[in-house]
């Protein structure tokens, strides 16, 4: 409507001090937070790469997919949790990922990268991090989706002759961002959200129970290294 007013404000999330100054500078605003939704990610074939120390020194995927997303909620639960229908949607591959076996031995990747080992942790530590945060703020609703083929700009880091088959697929398989941000926000909407606990979705944003095999093997390792990490930006 006439009357609705946006506000803008860039972000860094490849630095995680600076996503833990937004969250306090939000908190400090006074105003009231309802939602929150994030979808920052990258795609590309690099290897371990390393944020600079001072942005935090962890893989720069896995910080996009996952420390910083939960590094938000978490500043912001304190907020969401004032709400009188709080809701947390992270959209990155719920249902779609594999475990991440080395969650114990080598949980920032630093010791054995690839790939594949890069989107699982991501997924993996995900589903973990964001059902342990559902838990410590039991009236938020918090939900972790997989947007399925999207025909966006994702990709625009990886080689051309990649890039152009992406798009391809894409172009016969993607639905528009405007579709898949409808069946999201259906979702972030569902009255089923309601009351809090934790909710996989799929590209429909339809609830799917599909955990990892080792989701609950590693619930416990898993939450306290993500807490260890975040602790000196808490």
């Amino acid at each position: 409507g006439a009357d609705e007013k946006f506000d803008f404000a860039a972000l860094d999330a490849f630095s995680l001090p600076a996503c833990a100054r937004f969250a306090e500078e939000v908190a400090a605003s006074k105003r009231p937070v309802d939602m929150l939704v994030m979808t920052q990610g990258m795609a590309t074939f690099q290897g371990y790469t390393p944020t600079p120390t001072e942005k935090g020194g962890l893989d720069e995927k896995l910080t996009l997919h996952y420390f910083s997303r939960i590094l938000l909620a978490r500043k912001l639960a304190p907020l969401l949790s004032q709400s009188s229908d709080g809701r947390v949607l992270t959209v990155l591959s719920a249902g779609v990922h594999g475990p991440h076996a080395g969650y114990a031995t080598d949980f920032d990747l630093r010791g054995n990268y690839s790939l594949k080992k890069a989107a699982d942790a991501s997924g993996f530590y995900t589903d973990i991090g964001f059902e342990a945060l559902s838990a410590e703020h039991p009236s938020v609703a918090v939900a972790h989706a997989a947007p399925g083929i999207v025909a966006t700009s994702w990709g625009t880091e990886l080689p051309g002759a990649v890039r152009a088959l992406v798009r391809v697929l894409q172009g016969a398989l993607g639905r528009s961002h405007e579709d898949c941000g409808e069946f999201m926000f259906r979702a972030l909407y569902n009255d089923k959200l309601g009351g809090g606990g934790f909710h996989l979705l799929d590209e429909f944003g339809e609830a799917t129970g599909q955990r990892t095999a080792l989701h609950d093997v590693a619930r416990e390792s898993v939450w306290k290294d993500t807490q260890a990490i975040l602790a000196k930006y808490m």
